[in-house]
């Protein structure tokens, strides 16, 4: 925190501050290889600064977060419903894909 208040002057604006913060998680984030994208658009949910793209991928990393750990369980019938959930998943993103192709929606 102290090098983020290093950084910040009285005459700055709140577009001028934000880029500040947004420039030093940046930099932090890289110095950490796994998680980095997910600890960013973590951020910027809590923040409220997400675009629809950055939501999006978010919400993607969340599914995929919650699919691994379900996959993790011992339970034979947890995996089978992990499983399904992949299966449905990926039928619906060829769903999708069919669907963009057509040009119908």
């Amino acid at each position: 925190m102290n090098r983020i208040a290093q950084r910040i002057e009285p005459v700055m604006n709140s577009r001028e501050l934000a880029a500040v913060v947004d420039d030093h998680y940046t930099a932090e984030a890289q110095t950490l290889a796994t998680g980095a994208e997910a600890n960013l658009l973590k951020l910027g949910e809590l923040r409220g600064t997400l675009s629809a793209e950055q939501a999006a991928r978010w919400a993607e990393l969340k599914a995929a977060h919650v699919r691994e750990r379900g996959a993790a369980d011992e339970e034979p019938l947890r995996r089978a419903v992990a499983a399904l959930g992949v299966l449905a998943e990926r039928i619906g993103a060829v769903e999708s894909a069919i669907t963009r192709a057509s040009g119908a929606s």
